[in-house]
């Protein structure tokens, strides 16, 4: 016989309970969705913003200087420049410090400099950059020198007029005209902002995405009525030296969704005077005739010049296994393979006695720049002078820098069987390379010496230095470490 089993329904108080709870759970995701559609607007406003950083990171690679501010009507995508009569030489100033984004200029179209919702990114430049009275655009001590498109002479040619020591932002000097990016824990950016909130310091450039209501804000910029804006939106309207990056909030009456990517003097700098920069321009302009050209370098194949006026340009496409003593004059050195002599065994058991170490290279006085792209077997001395150095693998014996402002970059690790100093001078080294994620170890310490002494570590963030007591141990004589850069690209740095 077939029983049923009768299912007792619901009361009025429980579906009245439940009516309840799905109101609430219902009218919680349509209160959320208008955040949940700025935060997707905001994100790509920063990919917008972050293409463009990237775009005049690659124009200042070439130019050696940033493009100014677009600021005709309608906008053309060029920049705009002012000349001004300097005791008989014409320097282009900036027409503005703040415009939009030049986009022709630097190889984009209209629509990549507009933000998510059709307005244009702000793009605002050092604010001595249009200084037309003082004409400051072209002197390599001020921060505004990133912007000028100068040549003082055919022999600079594609050098950029500022310089890693004197161009602030440097140590106790943020830079006249530079700008204070406050982070979202005060609710007032101005003068009396406590450096803890600083989101950025020392800003170049800031690139503002104003996003729902930028229309608004942009037009209120135009009337010089940016008080109307109110609370953070009227700092990032109004064109003083402040910007605020604000928590996103729709409430009506505190409404705000702007994004802001900035660029530091910092990240410039550790970009655009890389020692890698500094070997191609040395070799492409001009390009200097070689002294030797050959496969591999070995013993008796070159008797080194020991002239100031000739210098020696050597270009071996794999080994140079000989040691060489280069004395005066500005020398190059590009190896293909490695700076290395023969392996030497143990006949009876076969054992390394020795894995290369016979080819020291010593390049001398002069302004040296040396490019080995594989392994440094052997001792390098670059001596007195202003010297460059890449190596394309890991650092394993002596590398002595000398007196000078040197520039060197070590692009694997620094193994423990390694010696690493640098002498008197300003010097900067470059450690790891972005595309190896796993290099940049240092597991030998590195003195700076006297002088200034800047470390830009391309793998490793400022937490992870700050978490990391046995790498910092092994850092010495250094008074700037810059940081690998963030997801928005930006450069995070420490004073030591």
């Amino acid at each position: 016989m077939t029983s049923y089993r009768f299912l007792k329904g619901l009361t009025l108080l429980e579906m009245a309970i439940v009516l309840a709870v799905l109101g609430v759970l219902v009218a919680g995701g349509i209160a959320s969705l208008p955040e949940q559609r700025v935060v997707a607007k905001q994100l790509e406003s920063q990919a917008i913003q972050a293409n463009i950083k990237e775009q005049l990171m690659k124009f200042i690679l070439i130019n050696r200087y940033l493009p100014c501010p677009d600021i005709d009507t309608p906008l053309d995508g060029r920049e705009n420049r002012t000349p001004v009569n300097v005791g008989g030489d014409i320097i282009d100033t900036c027409s503005s410090d703040t415009g939009a984004v030049p986009y022709l200029d630097i190889g984009l179209r209209i629509e990549d400099v507009q933000d998510a919702y059709g307005n244009f990114i702000r793009y605002a430049v050092n604010q001595d950059a249009d200084d037309q009275v003082n004409v400051v655009i072209c002197d390599d001590t001020s921060s505004a020198s990133y912007f000028c498109n100068a040549v003082a002479n055919p022999l600079n040619a594609n050098r950029a007029v500022f310089t890693l020591v004197d161009t602030p932002p440097t140590q106790g000097n943020t830079g006249a005209g530079n700008y204070r990016i406050c982070n979202a824990n005060v609710n007032v950016c101005n003068n009396g902002t406590a450096a803890t909130d600083l989101q950025s310091d020392g800003v170049s450039v800031v690139l503002v995405a104003y996003n729902e209501d930028g229309a608004q804000i942009l037009n209120l910029a135009l009337s010089n009525n940016c008080n109307a804006a109110g609370g953070a939106n009227t700092e990032n309207c109004n064109q003083d030296a402040f910007y605020h990056q604000q928590a996103i909030t729709t409430q009506e009456n505190n409404f705000f969704d702007d994004t802001i990517v900035t660029i530091s003097g910092y990240e410039i700098k550790s970009k655009i005077l890389s020692p890698v920069t500094v070997w191609i321009n040395s070799i492409q302009t001009p390009a200097l005739p070689s002294t030797l050209e050959g496969y591999n370098l070995e013993a008796g194949d070159y008797a080194p010049m020991d002239d100031e006026n000739t210098p020696d340009v050597i270009r071996v496409n794999r080994n140079i296994t000989v040691a060489l003593n280069l004395g005066a004059g500005n020398d190059q050195v590009v190896v293909g393979n490695d700076l290395s002599s023969e392996l030497e065994y143990n006949n009876n058991t076969g054992e390394i006695t020795d894995k290369g170490t016979q080819a020291a290279l010593d390049t001398g006085e002069g302004d040296d720049t040396v490019y080995i792209v594989g392994a440094a077997n052997s001792n390098v001395t670059l001596g007195e002078g202003d010297d460059s150095f890449v190596l394309g693998t890991n650092l394993t014996e002596t590398l002595s820098a000398g007196s000078g402002n040197d520039k060197i970059w070590i692009q694997g690790n620094v193994e423990s069987t390694a010696t690493f100093t640098l002498g008197d001078g300003d010097d900067v080294v470059w450690l790891g390379g972005k595309e190896n994620y796993v290099s940049g170890n240092l597991d030998a310490p590195i003195n700076g010496g006297a002088g200034y002494d800047i470390l830009v570590l391309e793998n490793m963030t400022k937490a992870v230095w700050q978490a990391d007591s046995f790498f910092q141990s092994r850092v010495d004589g250094f008074e700037l470490v810059i940081f690998k850069g963030t997801e928005s690209g930006t450069r995070e740095h420490l004073t030591l």
